[in-house]
């Protein structure tokens, strides 16, 4: 079996991650810096490469001042089964 590009739910994750990344202004360094880990986790992670675990979920959870909700909310529409 060969592993995946990415998992689904973790790259829609990602792509909240980076988004919120993207409107603070900040760069791969300035989050990976403040979370730390590298800045090439920090793209696994936006790319949804790497699983986010809930620890480090909820360091993005302060860091961007969101809520949970925001990073993880999903429509069961956009699950890939």
């Amino acid at each position: 079996l060969s592993m995946p590009k990415y998992y689904p739910i973790s790259k829609l994750v990602g792509d909240r991650i980076l988004y919120y990344r993207k409107i603070q202004g900040a760069s791969l360094l300035d989050v990976s810096i403040v979370i730390g880990i590298s800045e090439q986790q920090q793209s696994r992670y936006e790319r949804g490469i790497n699983r986010i675990s809930l620890d480090r979920l909820a360091q993005y959870v302060s860091y961007f001042s969101v809520d949970f909700n925001d990073l993880l909310y999903i429509n069961r529409n956009q699950i890939i089964h």
